[in-house]
């Protein structure tokens, strides 16, 4: 067990400030510590601590990175999105231990352990395998607080990629955006794009079906729904119009001429959803206004 990181950087510590001051590089440079927001219009991520490394990545504005070592006083180890690299601290704004962190995170190590606390010693809550996604609601000390299958515990951060992720809520008086829940449910959901159409499944091993997708995705939160497509149009959440659709929201679709329903997915803004299709297509990003999708439409739930 590597030592974990004891330096936290104390909440809104301005960037202008924290480049005066050493922080010597941590040998424990893939546990997490804390979170910043991108101050710049494009911000590079780089392979090393300097200009001269190559570029992996531009962020935005806005964009939010998972800090993992003050390599320099000039540069930060960060992730982004699953990739790791470096990042000057002069275009960051916002430094936070991010106790507000909501992200997605993807398990990288095998049977890695959830535990009640951040401390290997506190009790174990789960053991889960490689690729299990789940919810990331904080960084604490090197662990990142987690929310999977109705269980709220800590995991090690060396173990687990960040794949998307932002400040979810105002920290120490510092307003941010906020997203609805229905929006993090619909970017929960988004996280599993590419994954395998299985009858019947409602895990991302072995796969999901229509149904178990939008199950699975709201039981993350904390949500019962139905577990048919037809059962959670006709049991959960009330009706809303096509033109009043929010991210979150269930579509639902009829291939039999309208007799009933035969598939479901979440809606995530702009005309489109996402859903898990067919066997051979798996979990994909569909348009509702697609001549197929619009032919076959049927009505839409907001359980949120």
């Amino acid at each position: 067990m590597k030592k974990l990181i004891k330096v936290l950087i104390p909440i809104m510590v301005m960037v202008t400030i924290i480049g005066t001051i050493p922080v010597s590089a941590s040998a424990d440079s893939d546990l997490a510590y804390g979170a910043a927001t991108v101050d710049t219009e494009v911000l590079r991520l780089r392979s090393g601590p300097g200009t001269d490394h190559e570029v992996l990545d531009r962020l935005a504005e806005g964009d939010i990175i998972v800090i993992l070592e003050r390599t320099t006083s000039d540069w930060y180890k960060v992730n982004f999105h699953g990739t790791v690299g470096y990042v000057s601290t002069e275009f960051l704004r916002d430094v936070l231990t991010a106790e507000n962190f909501n992200a997605q995170g993807k398990i990288t190590g095998n049977r890695v352990n959830m535990r009640t606390r951040p401390t290997t010693s506190s009790g174990l809550l789960g053991t889960y395998p490689q690729d299990t996604v789940m919810i990331v609601i904080g960084i604490n000390n090197g662990w990142y607080k987690v929310r999977y299958d109705g269980k709220t515990g800590y995991v090690r951060s060396d173990f687990m990629d960040i794949i998307e992720g932002h400040v979810s809520a105002a920290v120490s008086g510092v307003s941010v955006t906020k997203k609805s829940l229905g929006e993090q449910i619909a970017d929960f959901a988004l996280g599993f794009v590419g994954y395998k159409y299985v009858n019947g499944g409602a895990s991302p091993s072995p796969g999901f079906d229509c149904s178990g997708l939008t199950t699975y995705a709201y039981k993350t939160y904390g949500i019962t729904i139905a577990r048919t497509a037809s059962g959670q149009y006709s049991n959960n959440g009330k009706k809303v119009k096509k033109a009043d659709l929010l991210p979150g929201d269930l579509v639902f679709f009829s291939s039999n001429g309208g007799k009933s329903v035969t598939h479901v997915g979440i809606y995530i803004g702009d005309s489109e959803f996402v859903h898990a299709s067919r066997t051979g297509v798996g979990v994909v990003i569909s348009r509702l206004d697609s001549a197929y999708y619009k032919r076959v439409w049927f009505g839409a739930k907001r359980i949120v």
